[in-house]
């Protein structure tokens, strides 16, 4: 699969700032945040591949990979002029971000990084515990696949959005999250590990806020303290929730988000 210029939706006017989203239900996420941000900022929604096309029903494509997320992100931005922008990632878009940040560093003046998924930290220094490792086969085990109910149901428990996949179904969002569920069968091992080493993330040299939830999943607040020790310019908001807390605590985020993109 070949990088491409990815669906966007840009609004506003003023500095740019980028919004990428997390791997199940994609850019509609970050709808509501964007509208406010839009009042004074050029802002813009992406969408990756692996969210069109998972939503529409896709199966995952093996030859999708960090390096075509990647890279698609960096076409679009040069498609739309924006040559520097603040960017803002959510979990797989917090991961994907962590990419693009290393490998073009020039064109990112600050990051917004909520519990971003990027499990490939822990296992590059030894701390994968039985959740992560638990994570890691399930997706891997959906790359290609059909993606059931119950898939999703376990995803969400995985990913913190539920407190157990028994519960997932009473949940207010699970209407909203299952028509995107073949999106899941897009996180291959080669589209959620880049080839790097932790050692790298000390290259990210631009200021850093990262977010997580205060009743999150224990290996999502890892990943962010980990950052925390090895970025050089980072600061850490804790807000009420879970993996989803920018988004139960909106006001909240966005003055944070404002105060660090203006700093």
């Amino acid at each position: 699969m070949k990088p491409r210029v990815l669906v966007n939706e840009v609004k506003g006017d003023g500095p740019p700032i980028v919004l990428v989203p997390g791997g199940l239900t994609g850019w509609v996420s970050w709808t509501p945040l964007a509208e406010t941000l839009s009042a004074s900022r050029t802002t813009v929604r992406v969408q990756p591949i692996h969210n069109e096309l998972g939503s529409a029903g896709e199966r995952g494509d093996a030859g999708y990979t960090a390096a075509v997320e990647r890279e698609s992100l960096l076409m679009t931005l040069d498609a739309l002029g924006v040559e520097t922008a603040d960017f803002a990632g959510w979990s797989a878009g917090g991961r994907a971000l962590l990419e693009f940040a290393l490998a073009h560093p020039g064109r990112v003046r600050t990051l917004t990084l909520v519990e971003p998924a990027a499990y490939w930290i822990l296992d590059g220094l030894g701390e994968s515990t039985p959740e992560v490792v638990r994570l890691n086969r399930f997706l891997h085990a959906l790359a290609g696949q059909d993606v059931s109910e119950d898939d999703l149901a376990e995803f969400l428990e995985l990913a913190g959005l539920v407190p157990s996949k028994d519960q997932a179904r009473n949940h207010p969002a699970w209407q909203s999250w299952v028509p995107h569920r073949t999106a899941l069968s897009w996180s291959s091992e080669q589209a959620d590990r880049p080839d790097r080493e932790v050692a790298e993330l000390a290259g990210i040299r631009c200021p850093v806020l990262l977010v997580h939830g205060t009743v999150t999943a224990d290996w999502l607040k890892r990943v962010v303290a980990v950052l925390d020790e090895r970025l050089p310019d980072t600061r850490v908001l804790e807000l009420p929730g879970d993996h989803a807390c920018h988004l139960e605590n909106q006001d909240a985020f966005l003055t944070a988000l404002e105060r660090h993109v203006a700093s």
